[in-house]
C-alpha cells in the first residue's frame, strides 16, 4: 500500500468521523430543545390543588435572575393560603452592595374562589424573617422575626389593588394582584421546595427571636418588680430580716 493511498484513506476516515460527529451534535441539540420545550409545557400549572406548593417568576422584572427573591404560594385549605418570598438565596454581590440582611416574607391570608380565580380577601399575618447576610440560611439558622403589618391594615378592598390572586390565564395559572390588574407572573409551576402547613411550622424551622416581644417582656418584668406584688416577692426571696421602707412615690426600698 503506497503512502499516497494511505493518506487518502486517512482523509476519507476523518471526513466520515466528522460527519458522524456533526449528526450526533445536531441530534443532541434537537433532543435538548425538545426536552426544554416539553418541560416548559409540562410545568405550566393548569389546575390548582390545595396542599401543593407552586413557584413562579416575573419575566418583565428588571432585576437579574440571581438577585431576585424566590416566590412560593400554597393553598392551606379552602379559605387560607400561605405566600413566601425567599430573599436569602440572592447573589453574594447583592448583599455586599448595600449591606442588606437576608429576609423572608411570610404571608398568611384568606381567599375566595371566584370563577376559576383564587382572590385574596384579607391578611391574617404578614411577618418578616431577618438573617445576617454572612450566614447560609437553612433549617436551624438564627434570626429575627417581626410583624410587618398592623392589625388594622389586614383588611383591604381586593378591587383596589394590592394583595394576591392566583389567576387563570388561558389554559394555565399565574400570580397577579387581587384586582387582576397588576404586573402578572409567568405561569405557575409545581415547586420542588414544599411549604409547611402552617405559619407556626414555617417559623419553627429557624431559631428566631422577636425583638418587639423581647422588649415588651422586659418592660412587663420591670413593671412587675416595681409593683407591690413584685416587691413583696423580692422581700420574701431575700428574707424578712432585710429592712423595707418606702420612698416618696410609695415604692418599697430594700436594705439599709
Amino acid at each position: 500500500m503506497t503512502l499516497k493511498f494511505k493518506a487518502l484513506l486517512f482523509r476519507i476516515g476523518l471526513v466520515f468521523v466528522m460527519f458522524i460527529s456533526s449528526l450526533s451534535v445536531l441530534f443532541a441539540c434537537a433532543q435538548i430543545k425538545k426536552g426544554i420545550n416539553s418541560m416548559s409545557e409540562d410545568k405550566k400549572v393548569t389546575e390548582i390543588q390545595i396542599g401543593e406548593t407552586y413557584t413562579m417568576s416575573w419575566s418583565k422584572s428588571d432585576v437579574r435572575e440571581s438577585d431576585r427573591s424566590i416566590p412560593y404560594i400554597k393553598l392551606l385549605d379552602d379559605k387560607t393560603f400561605m405566600e413566601v418570598y425567599d430573599g436569602t438565596q440572592r447573589s453574594k454581590e447583592y448583599y455586599e452592595g448595600d449591606g442588606d440582611r437576608k429576609n423572608i416574607k411570610l404571608i398568611i391570608g384568606t381567599y375566595e374562589k371566584e370563577g376559576d380565580n383564587f382572590i385574596q380577601k384579607s391578611y391574617i399575618s404578614y411577618q418578616i424573617l431577618s438573617f445576617s447576610p454572612d450566614i447560609d440560611v437553612k433549617e436551624g439558622a438564627s434570626g429575627k422575626v417581626g410583624d410587618f403589618m398592623s392589625p388594622e391594615k389586614r383588611e383591604f378592598d381586593s378591587n383596589k389593588g394590592g394583595g394576591t390572586a392566583i389567576e387563570k390565564y388561558g389554559e394555565h395559572y399565574r400570580l397577579n394582584y387581587a384586582n387582576l390588574k397588576g404586573i402578572s407572573s409567568d405561569a405557575l409551576r409545581v415547586s420542588e421546595v414544599k411549604l409547611p402547613d402552617s405559619a407556626q411550622a414555617f417559623l419553627a424551622q429557624y431559631n428566631l427571636v422577636d425583638p418587639q416581644a423581647e422588649k415588651a417582656k422586659a418592660e412587663a418584668e420591670r413593671l412587675y418588680w416595681r409593683s407591690d406584688e413584685g416587691q413583696d416577692e423580692m422581700a420574701r426571696a431575700f428574707g424578712f430580716d432585710i429592712p423595707v421602707s418606702e420612698d416618696d412615690d410609695g415604692f418599697k426600698i430594700f436594705g439599709f
